[in-house]
């Protein structure tokens, strides 16, 4: 090739070499719209170039609106709260949309071009980290705090008219470290891939009923409901008791004391005086009504076919069950108990309301008898005498303390189960007849005597005042007689 062709051919490549040199240099800015954001931008992972400022605050929207409905899970063990990003404000700045319209915009030639191939060439992220209102923040972590800082709350039954029972799951106790809280919540609401966070607990205890023990109470075995009248110190009292065995749960072959489970009703337990029966006879007591209940977990039990290993009945029938169907108690003297003989435990649950106490067993479904009946077997009065007595401190001259018949009866207890298994048990109950006394100051026989003597007495002295009458009659009248015939004399002898 001759020199000036070889010359002629190196100016034309370097001619298409600068002229494709400046094209590419010149290109992205041919690509990128003013108001538009440069090409190769994505937007926490999205390509938003090519986007308008109209089109990028619409896409922002879109974005907020996903953030608001999602939600971040607080967990530690069965402990699960759920917490609403709208609630806490969770949100993209929208004013980001006019700095990623400014990309590449600056007015500096050289940074300009540098940024605008970097986007087109390696794709360039932009990094835009949620918003969220840290105060709230905060508010909500105190607020977790006071609910799970009080005294474990037990599970509560809900139950169904069909007789199935569902519960509520308990809240337990948990003390945790706030600022720490605080902190793992902020950094997960602004880290678009994390759902769940667990709590720092650094102290806790946990409801006595687990999620896994609640499966065994589904359904009511047995239950009853008695009434009472509106005495305001036997009313508490029977709160008092219901409140006591509420929750009490009992395994398998273990024995329920009412007892243990209520102790001692005592005035520091918050028991109050009301009426209790002491030999038939009302007198003033602490914790008077809490047979009422003992009374009507009895019935319970009945209808559910456990067996019940400890009952007295009331010295009197007690009115707000049918004769027989009463069991009383007295620490340390008189206890109520029946003991687990199923193959699951039990729950004992109770619901007070002014003027009426219920209590339900609840269990497993396999050990519900289909039927279950308290019958009465016999019933009988017993009568009751009169006695005299004499009291001479008493102030009055007789009082009556009037008595009533006894009873004597027995209730049977049945239960049959689907597969044909029948249990069934007599309580016998005898109610002592009390006697009417009538008491007097004095022997109503002495009394009689002094009477009658008194009586006499008294007949004499008007006896003796009316002859005394009759005989100064009698002589006043002779008197008179005789001077009525002197003066006859005198006027005789005058003529």
């Amino acid at each position: 090739m001759r020199e000036a062709d070889m010359y002629k051919a190196v100016k034309v490549f370097w001619g298409i070499f600068v002229s494709a040199a400046v094209l590419a240099g010149a290109a992205p800015f041919v690509w990128a719209g003013k108001d538009t954001v440069i090409p190769g931008i994505r937007l926490n992972g999205t390509a938003v170039g090519g986007m308008g400022k109209v089109r990028l605050e619409e896409f922002f929207r879109e974005k907020n609106e996903e953030l608001a409905a999602k939600k971040l899970a607080l967990n530690h063990g069965a402990v699960h709260e759920e917490w609403s990003y709208k609630d806490l404000n969770v949100h993209f700045d929208k004013s980001r949309a006019d700095e990623l319209l400014r990309l590449g915009k600056t007015g500096n030639l050289l940074s300009d071009w540098i940024t605008r191939w970097k986007a087109v060439i390696y794709g360039d992220v932009v990094g835009v980290v949620p918003l969220y209102d840290r105060e709230t923040l905060c508010t909500k972590v105190d607020e977790l705090a006071v609910k799970y800082g009080q005294t474990p709350k037990e599970a509560m039954p809900v139950i169904k008219d069909d007789g199935t029972v569902e519960f509520i799951e308990g809240v337990p106790y948990l003390v945790f470290d706030r600022p720490k809280l605080v902190e793992i919540v902020g950094n997960a609401l602004v880290s678009e891939d994390t759902d769940a966070v667990e709590i720092p607990v650094t102290e806790e205890k946990m409801p006595m009923l687990t999620k896994e023990r609640l499966k065994n109470f589904n359904t009511v075995l047995g239950v009853y409901t008695t009434n009472f009248g509106e005495s305001p110190n036997r009313s508490r009292n029977i709160e008092l008791a219901a409140e006591a065995i509420r929750g009490s749960v009992v395994d398998p072959g273990t024995v329920f004391s009412y007892n243990d489970a209520t102790g001692e009703r005592s005035p520091d337990k918050g028991y109050l005086e009301a009426p209790v029966i002491v030999n038939g006879k009302p007198q003033p007591g602490y914790g008077g009504g809490v047979c009422q209940v003992s009374t009507t977990l009895f019935n319970a039990v009945l209808l559910s076919g456990m067996e019940v290993t400890e009952r007295s009945p009331h010295f009197s029938p007690a009115s707000y069950v049918p004769i027989g169907q009463d069991a009383t108690v007295s620490y340390g003297d008189l206890d109520f108990q029946f003991i687990n003989n199923f193959k699951n435990p039990v729950y004992v649950y109770t619901k007070y309301e002014p003027g009426a106490v219920t209590c339900w067993i609840i269990g497993a479904r396999e050990d519900k008898p289909e039927e279950s009946r308290v019958l009465l077997e016999y019933s009988g009065a017993i009568g009751f005498n009169t006695q005299e007595k004499v009291d001479p401190v008493q102030t009055e001259e007789k009082t009556v303390e009037y008595g009533h018949e006894g009873y004597n009866a027995g209730i049977l207890q049945y239960a049959r189960w689907a597969d044909g298994r029948v249990y069934e048990r007599s309580f016998p109950s005898y109610y002592d007849p009390v006697d009417t006394v009538i008491t007097y100051n004095k022997d109503p026989k002495k009394a009689e005597a002094e009477k009658k003597a008194a009586a006499e007495k008294k007949a004499k002295e008007v006896k003796e005042r009316q002859d005394a009458g009759r005989k100064t009659t009698e002589k006043n009248k002779r008197d008179k007689e005789n001077k009525e015939e002197q003066k006859a004399v005198i006027i005789s002898l005058g003529n």
